[in-house]
């Protein structure tokens, strides 16, 4: 008689990067002096869209978009911050599961922080064909003309999972 195991890798590893990039933005919101009373009231429906879109594999990314409310609708961007996805960040992933939280102080150092007036969204970038999640809507990302964008490399993975980060910051 033989015992096996058989680990659904994917499923574990989906569940620890959408933990993880929450994390991660959370830790941004409150290192960039953001109120994080929104992120936290939405954890469960945000954590949910975002793990069974990485289970389906239709999550291509993770936005924070910093707005000033006090501003023109179409200049009201102060800054973003991405999680990109990556579906084959090591094809043949032994299962290690790692956030750098060292990675996301340094994006926060090198942002600066933002004044108390402004505010912000949580928007998951994803593919065609992507199942419907309650609490989650469609919505349009707002423009980054003017902006430049600042690769920080990955910064969490899961098995064969990899997210990246970036920050954007007004052009000067």
């Amino acid at each position: 008689m033989s015992t096996g195991v058989h680990v659904n890798l994917h499923t574990h590893a989906a569940t620890h990067v959408a933990t993880g990039m929450l994390r991660g933005l959370r830790q941004i919101i409150r290192g960039t002096g953001l109120e994080p009373a929104y992120i936290n009231r939405r954890w469960d429906v945000l954590e949910l869209g975002i793990t069974q879109w990485l289970r389906s594999r239709h999550l291509t990314g993770l936005v924070l978009e910093v707005y000033d409310s006090g501003r023109p609708t179409e200049d009201d961007l102060v800054g973003r911050f991405d999680f990109t996805i990556d579906y084959g960040y090591h094809a043949d992933g032994d299962g290690d599961l790692w956030l750098d939280s060292d990675a996301v102080d340094f994006t926060i150092r090198k942002n600066g922080s933002y004044p108390s007036r402004c505010d912000y969204h949580i928007i998951a970038t994803t593919s065609p064909g992507r199942p419907d999640v309650p609490g989650w809507s469609t919505t349009t990302l707002r423009s980054t003309d003017g902006f430049t964008r600042h690769s920080i490399g990955t910064a969490m993975t899961g098995g064969s999972l990899g997210a990246s980060l970036d920050y954007h910051t007004r052009s000067a």
